[in-house]
């Protein structure tokens, strides 16, 4: 029972950060009516947090600071795999020239690890540690096909299957039989279902029990990845997997 309880005044303040994330620069009043509280309280709040070095007031507006930034990259530094997995995507932009990124799943959402843009690179200017729905991308699904069943179920039942693209797969049975077919083929592809004219393809990151850990993938004009291309650049994605999976296990 006591694992339910939560403290008002922390959730207050954890909103008005995503709020402020999704709005700034804004003002108070904007943030207030964001989290649905008085002024006064959204106030006292932003304060507290400006006092706090995690936000900074400027001409009136209330922006995050870049502390967020610094716990971020501290978080992510102690991931074992880090370096590896950044070693890995700087060379998997050298090679072709695209965007390349590494994903892991937390919380139900696709969250981004690391990203680099390469010398031709156009596509979806997402910033590293971004949440979003799993099913909206290749990185996404790549891992979600890869989760126990009951971990799929509770995940679409809390997080939904919202559509950001008119191509998004809205349907759970549908969703299914996609993740089937990503087990059997070894990849994801995202068709321009979270950004329009953008194609993606990634492949599953394992670890020695087969269990997933991320995803690896790269992206880019809808134009430019053809079937041809996708295929070799599905051939470069598994040797660069089995790569940051070998070194994954030399570093456990």
């Amino acid at each position: 029972m006591a694992e339910t309880k939560t403290i008002n005044a922390v959730e207050t303040t954890l909103e008005i950060v995503e709020a402020l994330k999704n709005r700034q620069p804004a003002g108070v009043s904007t943030v207030a009516e964001a989290v649905s509280v008085p002024v006064s309280t959204a106030y006292m709040h932003l304060n507290t947090l400006r006092q706090q070095g995690y936000v900074v007031k400027e001409a009136g507006n209330y922006r995050l600071s870049l502390r967020f930034l610094e716990h971020g990259g501290a978080v992510r530094q102690q991931l074992d795999f880090f370096t590896v997995v950044k070693d890995e995507v700087n060379q998997l932009t050298y090679l072709t020239g695209e965007i390349a990124g590494f994903a892991v799943e937390e919380q139900g959402q696709r969250v981004v690890l690391y990203r680099s843009e390469g010398s031709g690179a156009v596509g979806d200017q997402i910033p590293i540690g971004e949440y979003a729905h799993l099913h909206w991308t290749s990185l996404g699904k790549a891992i979600l096909a890869h989760l126990p069943t009951e971990r799929i179920d509770k995940i679409i039942d809390r997080h939904g299957l919202p559509a950001n693209t008119p191509r998004t797969i809205t349907d759970k049975e549908e969703l299914l039989t996609e993740l089937d077919a990503i087990r059997r083929a070894g990849y994801a592809v995202d068709d321009a279902e979270r950004r329009r004219g953008i194609r993606g393809i990634a492949v599953p990151v394992l670890d020695a029990d087969e269990e997933i850990i991320g995803s690896v993938g790269v992206a880019g004009p809808k134009m430019r990845f053809g079937e041809r291309y996708m295929a070799e650049l599905f051939d470069t994605l598994s040797e660069k997997r089995n790569v940051i999976e070998v070194r994954n296990e030399f570093y456990q």
